[in-house]
């Protein structure tokens, strides 16, 4: 596998790979080096490299057009060292993985699988119009369209020769299969079912008492994340209610900023990412779910947050934006509240209505959703269709 991170926190390839492993291939992940974290990593029946990288990437200044130019192999050096270990089977992560993936897999001969975690062609210059202003936003702007053009010509190339092709969501994979007329598996990023009870550790660490109520936002915030508004809407919070995000995030500063600015200290807290192996935990902690997405692109439009599958297993009703597959999902299941627009005033009264509900009611209805998750959204369910996948191009 190729991917473009450091690998500390992504699930879904942890869980791919675990998945690899079980069916007892030898599976090894080849990320990117950062400073502090090992260079071989053995996890659970896979292993993992990291790869130093080349030092243009960082280049800034006037020579910062080089790696913009060699955008799409900037990579490259993830593919070298995979090529070193004689795969049978490269599976390449994302959008920046597309080329050195395929190219690694002509020359040795191999199968390939394409793993399209968010439409990534929908991602380029996302946020832009928040951070700059004048010259550089034009600037800007004009890049990302060329370089989703040229993103678009290798993905009909090598999608299309692709063994096979993996999308995040159903929709996704409709808006590929569309495209690039080709099958495309949705593979969902469901969690592995989990028996931990809700840990303390979620108040303890955001300096709160054990009978303070929390209302979590999970995982990555983007610009179109509805970060911003749940601040905001944390003014509005009933007495008790506290409003806590819990991951990583580049828009954590911002954030931060925000809070201060607004006096709203004592109702948010930011706490860092926790280990997949003990998230379970902190989810079941909470009292309520927030995946307020956007739809500042297709590709979150079109989204099923991986934070909702975790909330389900975590017991937590769901605050929703009213987005076509996440906002069915919810309704479906009768699993929370789906939002008819993103706003301060509608997600306070969201979480005024579920802290409204009798305590017996929310513990039934999240009992019902925690079962509902373990049978139909687990990865142990959902890990059927990469098996089968493996087996068929083998």
């Amino acid at each position: 596998m190729l991917l473009s991170n450091p690998f500390t926190h992504d699930a879904r390839v942890d869980r791919e790979a675990w998945t690899l492993a079980e069916m007892g291939h030898e599976v090894r992940v080849f990320c990117v080096a950062r400073e502090g974290l090992p260079a071989e990593e053995a996890r659970d029946g896979y292993a993992l490299s990291r790869c130093d990288a080349p030092a243009w990437l960082s280049w800034s200044g006037p020579r910062r057009l080089v790696p913009l130019l060699r955008w799409y192999s900037r990579y490259g050096f993830l593919a070298e060292a995979a090529g070193l270990w004689r795969p049978e089977v490269v599976h390449g992560h994302d959008l920046e993985t597309l080329l050195p993936a395929a190219r690694l897999a002509e020359r040795l001969g191999v199968p390939r699988v394409h793993d399209d975690h968010e439409l990534g062609l929908e991602k380029l210059g996302q946020g832009s119009e928040t951070l700059l202003r004048g010259p550089r936003r034009w600037a800007d702007a004009a890049l990302a369209a060329h370089l989703r053009r040229r993103g678009a010509g290798l993905e009909g190339r090598f999608l299309r020769s692709a063994a096979a092709v993996i999308a995040g969501s159903p929709m996704y994979a409709g808006v590929l299969e569309e495209r690039y007329g080709r099958e495309v598996v949705p593979l969902l990023n469901t969690p592995r079912r989990s028996d931990l009870p809700p840990d303390p550790r979620l108040r303890e660490r955001a300096g709160l008492p054990p009978s303070a109520r929390v209302a979590l936002y999970q995982g990555t915030i983007t610009p179109g994340g509805g970060g911003q508004q749940c601040i905001e809407a944390a003014r509005g919070f009933p007495a008790g209610w506290h409003l806590v995000f819990l991951g990583a995030t580049w828009m954590r500063g911002r954030l931060e900023d925000q809070v201060r600015a607004a006096g709203l200290g004592d109702r948010v807290r930011f706490l860092d990412p926790v280990p997949p192996a003990v998230l379970p935990g902190f989810t079941r902690a909470a009292d309520l779910g927030l995946a307020p997405i956007r739809p500042v692109n297709l590709g979150q439009a079109y989204s099923l947050a991986n934070k909702v599958f975790e909330y389900l297993h975590g017991g937590l009703l769901v605050v929703s934006s009213d987005i076509p597959a996440q906002a069915a999902l919810i309704r479906e299941h009768d699993a929370g509240m789906v939002l008819p627009e993103v706003t301060p005033a509608a997600l306070a009264d969201a979480v005024r209505r579920v802290a409204a509900l009798p305590e017996a009611e929310r513990r039934s209805r999240g009992e019902r959703l925690r079962a509902l998750a373990r049978e139909k959204y687990s990865w142990e369910v959902e890990s059927r269709k990469l098996e089968d996948l493996y087996r068929r191009i083998l």
